[in-house]
C-alpha cells in the first residue's frame, strides 16, 4: 500500500468521480483507477463502487476514508516536521573529545548550541584519541576534538585553532624563575609529566627528544589537574596547555613562556568520511573555533602579565 494509492481514494472518495479525482490529482484517469484496483486487491477488499459516471464508497471504503485521511495527513506533517528539525538542528548530537581539551572548549560551546537549540540532546564522550578514532569509525559520535597529528583513512581532519604550550611554576620564590625559562634552564628542574597515553604528553615528550632535552621527572600522572596541584605545593615544574593555564582560577601557579621556539600544538575535529553533518555539530564546531580565536589566546598577555607581579 502506497501514500499516493491512499491520495487517488480520497480524492475519489472526496469528488465522488474517478475522472475529478484524476483532475485533481494531476493524473490520467486510466492510472487512477489503475491504483484504485491495485489498492483493493492489497487490501482483499472493494472500497468503491462504480456507478456509471460517479463512484460510491463501500464499507469498507467508509471504514478506510478517515484512516487514510489521517495518515496522509500525518505524513504531511512528517515531511514539514523532518525538515524543519533538520534545518533548526534538532535531534541528538554526540561529541568526543580527548580529555586535555574537553573541559576547557566543551563547556561554552555546548552552552551556546542549547541557547539555540532547545529541543537537541547533547552527549559528550571524554576519551583517549585512540578510543574516539574508533567510535567515529563505527559511527558512534558525530565529531571529535583532537590534536594532530591525526591520519586515519576514514576520517576527515580539520584544524580549527592552535594554542601555545606553557610553563607551569610553583609560586613565587620557589623557584628562581621570572617570566621566560630557557630550554637550558628547564633541564636543571624538577619536572611533573603527564603520560604519554595522552597525545597530549606524548607531543610535550617529542618536543624535548627533538630539543634534546632530557628534564629531572619527578612525578608522572594522567590528569592535568593533578599536575596544577603540584606544581603549586612546589612538586616540580610542567608543560600544560595554554587554556588549561587560563582556567586556574587558583591562581597558585605562575605561566611563563620557554624560549627559543615555545612549544604549541594544533586543535582540530574529526569527521568519519561520508557521513552528513549534523547541524548542530557544526554549529557547536563554529562555536569552538569562535572560542578559540577570541578566547584562549587573551590569555597569554593578561596571564603571563600576572606572573610578572607576582
Amino acid at each position: 500500500m502506497e501514500l499516493y494509492q491512499l491520495r487517488y481514494f480520497v480524492a475519489a472518495a472526496e469528488s465522488g468521480s474517478v475522472s475529478r479525482a484524476a483532475t485533481r490529482c494531476h493524473i490520467t484517469q486510466p492510472s487512477l483507477s489503475q491504483q484504485l484496483k491495485k489498492l483493493e486487491e492489497y487490501l482483499g477488499v472493494r472500497l468503491l463502487d462504480r456507478l456509471g459516471r460517479g463512484v460510491a464508497l463501500t464499507d469498507a471504503g467508509k471504514a478506510l476514508l478517515p484512516r487514510a485521511r489521517r495518515l496522509l495527513s500525518d505524513a504531511r506533517d512528517t515531511e514539514a516536521n523532518i525538515k524543519r528539525e533538520a534545518d533548526g538542528g534538532h535531534g541528538s548530537l554526540v561529541i568526543g573529545a580527548i580529555p586535555t581539551l574537553a573541559p576547557y572548549l566543551l563547556p561554552p560551546a555546548l552552552k551556546k548550541v542549547r541557547a539555540s537549540n532547545a529541543h537537541c540532546e547533547v552527549s559528550v564522550r571524554e576519551d583517549l584519541t585512540e578510543n574516539l578514532v574508533e567510535a567515529l569509525e563505527d559511527n558512534e559520535i558525530d565529531c571529535a576534538l583532537v590534536s594532530t597529528p591525526l591520519e586515519n583513512e576514514l576520517l576527515e581532519v580539520e584544524v580549527i585553532g592552535e594554542e601555545e604550550l606553557l610553563l607551569a611554576l610553583p609560586p613565587a620564590g620557589a623557584t628562581k624563575v621570572s617570566t621566560a625559562v630557557t630550554l637550558g634552564e628547564l633541564r636543571n628542574l624538577p619536572t611533573i609529566r603527564l603520560e604519554g597515553t595522552h597525545c597530549l604528553g606524548r607531543q610535550i615528550q617529542g618536543f624535548c627528544s627533538t630539543r634534546r632535552l632530557a628534564p629531572r621527572v619527578v612525578c608522572r600522572t594522567t590528569q592535568l589537574s593533578t599536575i596544577i596541584e603540584l606544581v603549586s605545593l612546589g612538586v616540580g615544574v610542567s608543560i600544560i596547555p595554554e587554556m588549561a593555564a587560563a582556567a586556574d582560577r587558583s591562581h597558585r601557579c605562575r605561566y611563563v613562556r620557554l624560549r627559543p621556539a615555545a612549544p604549541s600544538r594544533e586543535i582540530a575535529v574529526a569527521w568519519r568520511q561520508g557521513r552528513t553533518r549534523p547541524l548542530a555539530a557544526v554549529r557547536f564546531v563554529e562555536s569552538v573555533a569562535a572560542n578559540l580565536r577570541l578566547g584562549v589566546h587573551s590569555f597569554v598577555e593578561n596571564g603571563l602579565r600576572r606572573s610578572r607581579d607576582s
